[in-house]
């Protein structure tokens, strides 16, 4: 099945056909695209004549649905000073919840309960989690030196029909089904000179030279088992290069120029990605994780209002010297 098949397939799952047009708006596709791919999920035997699902679509639907998750939650976060001094980035409270226990619950009301967090930096302040969600924590002693590829290398036994996230992104909307049909990974309509990917016509995901300007990656990925056996293998032969001891996990999706999974395009509002304090206020400017003793300082000294603090950045050399 091609992508459009997938997904009016999904969508004839979750509710009955009606018409055409009304599953035209539901998916988002032409009349034209519907017809077609109406005719050929019918000839391959996955709808009868009355556009309900045969034992064949079922099959497949439980052959291809989500078994577990990973939340890469091992970094330090340092773009996010001075808050990172205080707490790690996936406890970090929008509208008054945790970033990672949203993702949870989100995962929970997709009918995903087996989920494996990789923690790092303050790995102690997420042990509360197994109790209270009943996760498993996987620990990455080596988080202060390498980067992420290396905690989901951590992971890797898990991967099959699995959702990969980071867990410092809030999603507006649930990103997570109880239905999947092909391996994805999602960007935003957002240009990002620091993306490595953008999209072409064919919603393909195309390497890109830092600077072109790309979609900007969410990272919040859906692996199949036939694409996470890929995976699988890129993550342990990669991990054994020094070379790409700093690499993002994102690099063992990569086939040449091209990632091996569609691309998941969302509109840049539905997720947000908080890397930094700015990103932080303009999400939520009531956040309790906005006062700290560093911010107070800054208020002081310069005479200005939490709102007028941009472009924190670290000093990783002698700050005498700077």
């Amino acid at each position: 099945m091609n992508r459009a098949n997938c997904d009016i397939l999904k969508s004839l799952a979750q509710e009955p056909f009606l018409n055409q047009r009304e599953l035209a708006g539901r998916c988002r596709y032409s009349l034209g695209v519907i017809n077609r791919s109406l005719r050929e999920l019918f000839q391959a035997g996955y709808v009868d004549e009355g556009m309900d699902l045969t034992d064949k679509a079922r099959k497949e639907l439980v052959r291809k649905a989500p078994q577990n998750a990973v939340i890469l939650a091992a970094g330090y976060g340092l773009r996010m000073v001075p808050v990172n001094r205080e707490i790690p980035k996936g406890l970090l409270e929008v509208e008054g919840e945790r970033l990672i226990e949203r993702l949870i619950r989100q995962l929970h009301e997709a009918g995903i309960f087996e989920i494996y967090v990789v923690v790092g930096f303050m790995k102690e302040s997420y042990e509360y989690l197994m109790d209270d969600y009943g996760v498993q924590l996987i620990v990455n002693p080596e988080y202060a030196a390498k980067n992420n590829l290396h905690s989901l290398k951590l992971a890797a036994s898990h991967l099959s029909n699995t959702y990969v996230l980071p867990c410092d992104i809030w999603c507006e909307r649930n990103p997570f089904q109880a239905r999947e049909l092909y391996s994805w990974y999602m960007v935003s309509d957002l240009v990002d000179n620091e993306s490595m990917v953008r999209v072409n016509r064919k919603r393909e995901l195309i390497g890109i030279t830092a600077g072109q300007g790309g979609n900007a990656m969410v990272g919040v990925t859906y692996l199949l088992e036939e694409d996470a056996k890929g995976v699988r293998e890129r993550l342990e032969k990669l991990s054994a290069d020094p070379l790409y001891d700093q690499e993002f996990w994102e690099a063992a999706l990569f086939q040449g120029n091209r990632m091996t999974v569609e691309a998941n395009v969302v509109h840049a509002s539905e997720v947000v990605e908080i890397n930094t304090y700015e990103q932080l206020r303009e999400l939520d400017s009531h956040s309790g994780q906005l006062e700290s003793d560093a911010i107070s300082v800054i208020e002081q000294v310069f005479g200005v209002r939490n709102e007028e603090i941009e472009e924190i950045e670290v000093l990783k050399k002698g700050m005498t010297n700077r």
